[in-house]
């Protein structure tokens, strides 16, 4: 990890180059039905985590306003299709969302939602109590799984979506009954009212394990990212897995 890029430097969004591209979450019938925008940064020797950690705020609203214009850009396609976009928040840019001329933006878009991460416990305990308008839009949880908040994540606001953590998905994939475990956890969210997206598949033998669950979608690098242009190229082709 190089983060002296940080120390050493006030980076402005004019000296980043950033690449967004979409990951997709497929159905267990096999459609397309969300796909989640993520910042790539090629010339970087930092992953994109550690970046947005020690980016200034003025940065990350910038990245986050361009990713916000590209869906707005192509709304007619994600209407067209019924596909849900979904953009990665933290504190800053929850509070940006209830800025008047955002919120009007986003309610018009209608296809736009907002992933909160489990780990982010101050965003968790603070921001999503003074969250006043959940009906313009829906914050769908991150990473479950990844930190200590456990179902206490879920306790004070009523995520409609929840994405369980890769890495918590591969730990139970290799414990002894950690399929159990899994499919009573996935039954528990589900029948909860919580629409569950297992990230983190990215091979055939993923899949497999997690036939038969109770989940709304499967994400990961067993499908390539896309660029939006590829995304919204050929319906047919983008649509099924």
């Amino acid at each position: 990890m190089n983060t002296k890029i940080f120390e050493d430097n006030i980076l402005s969004r004019n000296d980043i180059a950033v690449r967004y591209v979409f990951q997709k979450m497929f159905s267990p019938q096999g459609t397309l039905v969300a796909v989640e925008c993520l910042s790539r940064f090629d010339n970087l020797s930092i992953s994109p985590e550690d970046f947005f950690r020690h980016a200034t705020a003025a940065v990350r609203e910038r990245i986050f306003l361009e990713q916000l214009a590209l869906i707005e850009k192509h709304k007619a396609w994600f209407l067209r299709n019924h596909i849900s976009a979904t953009i990665n928040v933290d504190d800053h840019i929850l509070n940006l969302l209830r800025q008047k001329d955002i919120k009007a933006k986003i309610a018009a878009l209608t296809c736009v939602h907002f992933e909160v991460t489990e780990k982010a416990e101050n965003l968790l305990h603070n921001s999503l109590a003074a969250w006043q308008s959940p009906q313009d839009t829906s914050l769908w949880l991150d990473d479950f799984g990844s930190g200590y908040a456990g179902i206490n994540a879920i306790r004070g606001y009523h995520f409609d979506y929840v994405k369980i953590d890769k890495d918590f998905f591969w730990h139970l994939m290799r414990k002894e009954s950690g399929r159990q475990l899994m499919d009573a956890l996935v039954t528990f969210l589900s029948r909860n009212h919580h629409n569950v997206i297992i990230e983190g598949v990215e091979s055939e033998a993923h899949k497999e394990w997690l036939q038969g669950m109770e989940w709304f979608a499967i994400q990961g690098h067993y499908w390539r990212e896309v660029s939006i242009e590829q995304l919204v190229a050929g319906d047919a082709a983008n649509l099924l897995i």
